[in-house]
């Protein structure tokens, strides 16, 4: 099947998923995830970079989760520092496109980071050069690259033999966060490759259908990161085990394989949430807007 560049499409406001006759309880459901032959999250949540720090990534580090380092110039402290406190820790960071990207990313690796985002702009061919060299010379260095929203920037970023196309919004190219899932996981997975979700995630309900969309992580930022992070990922957790139990999905591949969506109206996405009750205590990251 061709992948073409998404030009319309639902996004995670405009489906619900399938319920299922299941069998599967919520405290059975198995959240982890792969990110590539070498690195396995308890959580599939990553943190991104314009939300992390040092204490960010320790603590979603300590609830099984990711969050990427932003390139800086306390990042390469900040990553022996992590790893010094602890050597078996899953530490992420971001590299951004530049002539010493290559440089950088092999650097920070030796400091202890097995995980890199290279951040992509404009200047496609410097990058395809860096990552070519980065999944041929640094392993086993996981890559994930984005924000890629474009379909043939996606298979020439493929086809460098990295390990996760991140998938939000450039300039002038828009995710219709359901449909270009979708496309984008079955592109991958002809590189054997993976996409993780990194746009439009509010509630722990998106990343159950970013998930079933074909995502094996979604990447996160204070829309749904809000007030405390522990409790925070504790929620998002319960909510993905809930989910899943009412998909009938005991794991994340489960899920991904398959669940099924029906799409629904603007009237089907109101009642689909809390209404007509008088709420006593906000949930820590859940805001009806």
């Amino acid at each position: 099947m061709t992948t073409e560049t998404v030009t319309t499409g639902l996004s995670l406001d405009q489906v619900l998923l399938v319920p299922r006759a299941s069998d599967v309880l919520p405290n059975s459901v198995v959240l982890g995830t792969q990110l590539s032959p070498t690195v396995a999250l308890a959580l599939p949540v990553i943190g991104a970079p314009a939300m992390t720090d040092k204490q960010v990534a320790q603590q979603f580090s300590e609830n099984g989760a990711l969050a990427i380092l932003p390139a800086g110039e306390t990042q390469l402290q900040d990553v022996q520092d992590l790893r010094a406190a602890d050597e078996a820790k899953t530490i992420g960071v971001a590299v951004r496109n530049a002539p010493d990207a290559f440089e950088t990313a092999v650097t920070l690796h030796a400091a202890g980071a097995s995980v890199i985002y290279y951040e992509l702009d404009d200047q496609l061919d410097l990058a395809i050069e860096s990552l070519k060299l980065l999944a041929q010379q640094v392993p086993p260095l996981t890559i994930l690259v984005g924000p890629v929203a474009d379909e043939a920037i996606a298979r020439q970023v493929l086809a460098t033999g990295i390990d996760a196309l991140v998938v939000a919004p450039t300039p002038g190219q828009p995710v219709y966060t359901v449909t270009t899932t979708l496309a984008f996981a079955e592109l991958a997975a002809e590189f054997d490759a993976a996409v993780i979700l990194g746009a439009g995630i509010r509630y722990s309900g998106d990343i159950v259908k970013a998930i079933a969309a074909g995502a094996i992580a979604t990447m996160v930022d204070d829309q749904i990161m809000t007030g405390d992070l522990t409790d925070n990922l504790f929620q998002i957790a319960g909510g993905l085990r809930s989910g899943m139990g009412y998909t009938g999905a005991a794991t994340i591949n489960q899920l991904r394989e398959e669940a099924q969506f029906v799409q629904i109206t603007a009237a089907g996405l109101a009642e689909s949430h809390p209404h007509d009750v008088e709420l006593t205590k906000d949930a820590p990251n859940y805001a009806k807007n």
